[in-house]
């Protein structure tokens, strides 16, 4: 009876030292950007069916709506795509981000029915994190995978964002997840879709 004890006094340690998870969400995207930064084709499982919005700060990006906001959880992101030259002679000048929506649009109460969209103050309701910059000319395709971790709050709305000329980025997944206990956490500490 005593080891019976033990182990679930263990058991509850464990479960107490880990992040707790909300439930997961995985959306995808694609991008085709010509050599003048023409948007030639998009879309994907965001905001609006899948609408890829232009900012005036020379961003183009699609939001994903997460779960409401909230500051005693944060959130972990993975993402992966592919992407290449557009036309393959031409140089590439490609720049990726994850960013999401701050506190400050959440207070404004849209919810689910809206991010901040252009015409809204980026530097106010937006926190943008790069991810990958490339120029050049590249011949191949190539795979991108990263992942980060929000701490401070668990953001409604997260989105991917490009800017540049001349790339393809296609097959693109972010699986984003609200978790207790994100400090000092990765991805793969905590994964239980994303293969």
């Amino acid at each position: 009876m005593r080891n019976f004890v033990a182990l679930l006094v263990v058991i509850g340690l464990l479960v107490s030292a880990a992040p707790v998870s909300a439930q997961q969400s995985t959306d995808n995207f694609y991008i085709m950007v010509g050599i003048f930064g023409t948007i030639w084709t998009s879309g994907g499982s965001g905001y609006n069916n899948g609408q890829w919005y232009a900012y005036p700060s020379g961003w183009v990006n699609e939001w994903f709506y997460d779960h409401p906001f909230d500051p005693q959880r944060g959130k972990i992101i993975h993402i992966e795509f592919d992407w290449s030259a557009y036309t393959g002679s031409f140089p590439t000048d490609m720049t990726v981000a994850v960013n999401w929506s701050t506190g400050a649009w959440s207070q404004l109460g849209y919810g689910t029915t809206l991010p901040p969209l252009p015409g809204n103050d980026e530097d106010l309701y937006i926190v943008r994190q790069p991810i990958l910059h490339e120029t050049g000319v590249f011949p191949d395709s190539y795979h991108f995978s990263t992942e980060l971790v929000i701490s401070d709050y668990n953001p409604e709305w997260v989105s991917i964002d490009v800017m540049g000329t001349n790339f393809y980025i296609a097959g693109g997944v972010l699986v984003h997840e609200c978790v207790v206990g994100t400090e000092g956490k990765t991805w793969g500490s905590i994964k239980t879709l994303f293969k």
